[in-house]
């Protein structure tokens, strides 16, 4: 008897974890681990060792389906009509978000953050899934890391250590590229054969600080961190109609793609003397694609 006195627990009870089972508010809570569905909180289950909830919308996880396809496919705007049709499913059917389509949803709106309104969303909505969810949660770490995104646009990182939303984030002054740090590259479709060509990729890297120049226009313009505009050029032997043994040589610089409106015309009105300046002598017909970011 001496025996079973000392292997007894006088204060052991029914609802004493080491009797019955962990309390409620032991249990694991939603995305922290757990080895089983009896780890986690009522109304979780046990899913690849996360406790995860099962009150979910077909109808709203088919639409974040359809976000993530479209972000996939570098279709941002679709993306973001996806996920906004997925919560207003979930809240025409009266329940709660969940944590993962919030994350999603935010890091495709950080992804569109060249629109400010779209910046200034994601990190309200990164915010709210940063609030839901454990330390050591990996969607926390991404979620994080999609925040830092936005520091660029002016995102003040003290307004996530409050325990609720903000009204707005993007309060400090946007960040932008240091001009030294900007690249200038040059692509030509079809790459001319011609043994002056090289001419004119040599005097385009020469139009540097004039590109920056109108990169910085257009970045404070537009907040865009690049500036790409498609020039053709065209070199030609021209005729004189008057005399038919005159002629001359003639270089052609126009806008041909970009839709960057003055920035474009900026780029063109670098380029286009310094090429003329050249005084090529052989046929081409290309178009220049200069980018600066």
């Amino acid at each position: 008897m001496a025996v079973l006195a000392l292997g007894c627990d006088s204060r052991a009870t029914a609802s004493d974890p080491q009797a019955g089972g962990a309390r409620s508010e032991q249990k694991s809570k939603e995305y922290e681990s757990c080895a089983a569905t009896r780890d986690c909180q009522d109304d979780l289950r046990c899913f690849d060792q996360v406790c995860r909830r099962t009150a979910r919308s077909v109808v709203g996880d088919y639409h974040a389906a359809l976000g993530a396809a479209a972000r996939q496919k570098g279709e941002l705007e679709p993306a973001i009509a996806a996920y906004a049709a997925a919560l207003g499913h979930y809240d025409a059917e009266k329940l709660a978000l969940p944590p993962d389509i919030d994350c999603a949803y935010g890091a495709t709106l950080a992804a569109a953050r060249a629109k400010k309104e779209h910046a200034e969303l994601a990190a309200r909505v990164l915010h709210r899934c940063l609030l839901a969810l454990p330390p050591g949660s990996p969607l926390r770490d991404q979620a994080l890391a999609q925040l830092a995104t936005l520091s660029e646009s002016g995102l003040d990182p003290l307004l996530l250590g409050a325990s609720k939303v903000a009204d707005l984030y993007l309060t400090k002054a946007p960040q932008k590229p240091s001009a030294d740090k900007l690249a200038v590259t040059v692509s030509a479709n079809p790459t001319p054969n011609g043994k002056q060509f090289p001419q004119v990729t040599a005097k385009l890297d020469e139009l540097k600080p004039a590109l920056v120049a109108c990169w910085e226009k257009h970045n404070a313009a537009t907040k865009k961190d690049e500036l790409a505009t498609t020039l053709s050029l065209k070199v030609a032997y021209v005729q004189n109609p008057d005399f038919e043994d005159v002629g001359s040589w003639a270089t052609r610089v126009e806008v041909s793609g970009g839709g960057n409106g003055e920035a474009d015309a900026c780029v063109k009105a670098a380029v286009e003397p310094a090429l003329k300046s050249l005084k090529l002598t052989e046929a081409t017909n290309t178009k220049l694609t200069i980018t600066i970011k």
